[in-house]
Order: structure tokens, then C-alpha cells, then sequence
């Protein structure tokens, strides 16, 4: 009888396992890019997805013109683009993955404009949470806000985090550490950039989708 109840609890785990992992194939996956960059910034990374079995309607990319906008105006564009993703799939609650300022975009918008409800999981790759020095270089509202100290990053605190993925060697998220919040990993040592590219964070940004 115990090894009947044991086996029972194993099919039932693997069972729970394999709901898990068909639910993150199918869901709603938006992908957030970071400051100056485009949707295309994403390529490598769906094209991953893909062969990986996510179809290609479920796997959206979000633009927004970080060198004008403010990461407020943008995540509110974020919200709609949202919703509008979400009423193609049943209301369906969606992953977020955001790289770099784009993860700050995402954070306000879950955090000041409802988005904790609307996201099962949310994923960041080198989001200066807690500010880059590299950030004083440049000079626009979102290069503001990603400042140590600035009033976005005072406001949001440690809210709206979930998953971190974070370089040593990042290069642009000065210290590197300032990548970390929630529930944190450090991926392989490589570029800001690369952490869009590399294969091995690629795997690990799933495994955090699960």
C-alpha cells in the first residue's frame, strides 16, 4: 500500500509538472526591449522560442520610443498593448519578459497600473532595478529614471518584481548587482547585449517561465 500511495503521488507530480510546462507553451508571451532599441532586438530569442514549440501567435513584441518618452507614458502604452493581447487569448493572463529599461517599464506598469493581475509571470534580463551610473551618459526622461535615486526608482521601491536574470559582466547595468530583484540568477558572464542572444540564457529564461 505505501509503494502504491508513493507511486500515486509521483504520476500526480508529474502530472502537476506537465500542466505546468504545456500552460507556459501556450500562454501569451510579450517581450519588452530596452532603451534605444526595437522589437528586432528579439529575433534570436523567438526564433528560439519557436523551435522550442511556442507558436508564433502567442509570442508578441512591444515598442516604445524610449529616447522621447518617459518609462510612465511607456508602460501605459504597455497596458493597452496588453489588453489587447490578452482579449485574442480568452482574457488569459500573459509572461512578461523584459531586457534592460524595458523591465522598468514593465515594473511601473505592473505596479502602478494593475499589471501584477494581468501577468502570471514576469521575467527581467539586465533591468537596472536599482539604477545604472551608465545612465548619467545619456539624456532623455527614461535615461533619468534609470538613474540611482531617481524618483521612478525611489516610487517603485522593490515592488513588482518577480524573476531576475543577471551578468557579472554585463557592462551596462553599473554595479551589476543592481540587475537583481525578486527572485534572482546570475546568468552566464556575458554582454548587456548578449544576454538577448546567448543560448544559455535562453534556457535559463525558461526554466524562469515555468
Amino acid at each position: 500500500m505505501k509503494y502504491f500511495k508513493a507511486r500515486l503521488a509521483g504520476i500526480t507530480l508529474l502530472g502537476l509538472l506537465a500542466c505546468t510546462s504545456a500552460s507556459a507553451q501556450t500562454e501569451p508571451i510579450v517581450f519588452v526591449h530596452g532603451y534605444s532599441g526595437s522589437a528586432s532586438n528579439w529575433d534570436t530569442m523567438l526564433g528560439r522560442f519557436r523551435s522550442s514549440g511556442y507558436a508564433s501567435g502567442s509570442l508578441y513584441t512591444f515598442n516604445y520610443n524610449s529616447l522621447v518618452s518617459s518609462n510612465r507614458t511607456s508602460a501605459s502604452e504597455l497596458r493597452s498593448f496588453v489588453n489587447t493581447v490578452r482579449s485574442r487569448h480568452g482574457n488569459a493572463r500573459i509572461a512578461l519578459v523584459a531586457h534592460s529599461n524595458g523591465g522598468l517599464v514593465s515594473r511601473w506598469y505592473r505596479a502602478e497600473l494593475g499589471g501584477e493581475t494581468a501577468t502570471r509571470r514576469f521575467v527581467t534580463l539586465g533591468t537596472p532595478h536599482r539604477g545604472t551610473t551608465w545612465a548619467y551618459a545619456c539624456y532623455s526622461p527614461a535615461c533619468f529614471e534609470m538613474r540611482p535615486g531617481s524618483s521612478l526608482l525611489t516610487t517603485l521601491g522593490s515592488r513588482a518584481c518577480d524573476r531576475s536574470l543577471w551578468s557579472n559582466t554585463d557592462g551596462i547595468i553599473l554595479p551589476a548587482s543592481s540587475a537583481q530583484c525578486g527572485v534572482s540568477t546570475r546568468t552566464a558572464d556575458v554582454s548587456h547585449l548578449d544576454l538577448l542572444t546567448d543560448s544559455r540564457v535562453y534556457t535559463q529564461l525558461r526554466t524562469q517561465l515555468q
